[in-house]
């Protein structure tokens, strides 16, 4: 499978993810959803973040231009929200899933569609 098909069938496809991006640990943009970036300005925060949890408690998270408040951070997962929407982060060996959601999908299914693909990830060395 390649890594579009990841996004397409696993979160896009989920129904639950509204937009997102999977990049490499080194925050390089591996595959995204249409008409969704992560800058590399937001790319280098959020590896940092990861590194340090408290700097996103503190500073929060911008995606896509738009600052979210961060709920919960540690070195394998960060949540964070908007308003009623909000995003997940998920951080495996060689990558950062970055799942968005809006108001009208539930915050928890959309943790849940996140964590699974990072936890196949995971086992199968990603």
């Amino acid at each position: 499978m390649t890594w579009q098909e990841y996004i397409d069938t696993n979160l896009i496809g989920s129904g639950f993810i509204s937009a997102q991006i999977l990049s490499s640990a080194d925050g390089s943009s591996w595959a995204n959803s249409n008409g969704f970036s992560v800058s590399a300005t937001e790319a280098q925060h959020i590896l940092s973040c990861f590194k340090d949890s408290n700097k996103a408690s503190a500073m929060g998270i911008t995606i896509n231009n738009v600052k979210n408040f961060v709920l919960k951070a540690d070195d394998k997962s960060i949540y964070a929200k908007k308003d009623a929407g909000g995003v997940v982060l998920v951080k495996t060996n060689q990558t950062i899933l970055v799942a968005v959601y809006n108001s009208n999908l539930q915050p928890g299914a959309a943790a849940n569609a996140c964590e699974a693909l990072g936890d196949y990830l995971r086992e199968q060395g990603f």
